[in-house]
């Protein structure tokens, strides 16, 4: 699967339906970086890391690895794109931002 289709069925998956199938793209370099963040985002973002033990496991775990990955550069920009910033009010990403999240996991300029 190229990587505009990879990117367009994480869009579309039903998280309801487990994480088996994110493990593979979570932990492949030839994910795009875009891709990467959508998952960080759909599996909670930073409010999933603030309360690990009210969530499923599993999902803290591939998140996890996935905001490592994100910040340490692990996978590689391409023509995917993602903006957390658009689903998120003012008010929540000032919040995010004062509470310190990186700029790159909130789809800030450069980011992509």
């Amino acid at each position: 699967m190229e990587a505009g289709q990879l990117h367009q069925w994480v869009e579309e998956h039903n998280w309801d339906d487990g994480l088996s199938p994110m493990w593979p793209i979570a932990e492949s370099p030839r994910t795009e970086f875009a891709t990467a963040l959508l998952m960080y985002w759909r599996l909670g973002g930073p409010w999933l890391e603030a309360n690990p033990e009210q969530v499923n496991q599993e999902a803290a775990r591939l998140q996890k690895l996935i905001r490592e990955q994100l910040l340490a550069g692990f996978y590689s920009r391409g023509a995917s794109r993602f903006d957390p910033s658009t689903e998120l009010t003012k008010v929540q990403l000032y919040q995010l931002r004062k509470a310190g999240l990186p700029d790159m996991l909130l789809g800030s300029p450069g980011s992509e």
